[in-house]
């Protein structure tokens, strides 16, 4: 399972130039900046990985609704897991 914890070890491993406070920084903002622009029910894509948006979705029989993140997977990841 990858955590906040193994991205920022990763990429310490990978960029042995920087800190463990600035890889924690850097997993930090980008973690934040998808979180605010799914809030804002804007579309992100990441190439080579997939796409996230934000769905409406209805209770079963009700006329209440809900909020829920809806993730499509690139082809290269798709690909990737056959």
């Amino acid at each position: 399972m990858a955590t906040k914890k193994t991205l920022i070890e990763k990429i310490r491993n990978k960029l042995t130039y920087l800190s463990e406070e600035d890889a924690y920084i850097a997993v930090g903002s980008v973690l934040e900046y998808i979180k605010d622009e799914l809030s804002k029910k804007n579309r992100i894509e990441i190439r080579g990985l997939g796409s996230m948006s934000i769905r409406e979705k209805r209770y079963t029989g009700q006329e209440r609704k809900y909020n829920t993140i809806y993730f499509r997977m690139s082809k290269n990841v798709q690909d990737s897991l056959k």
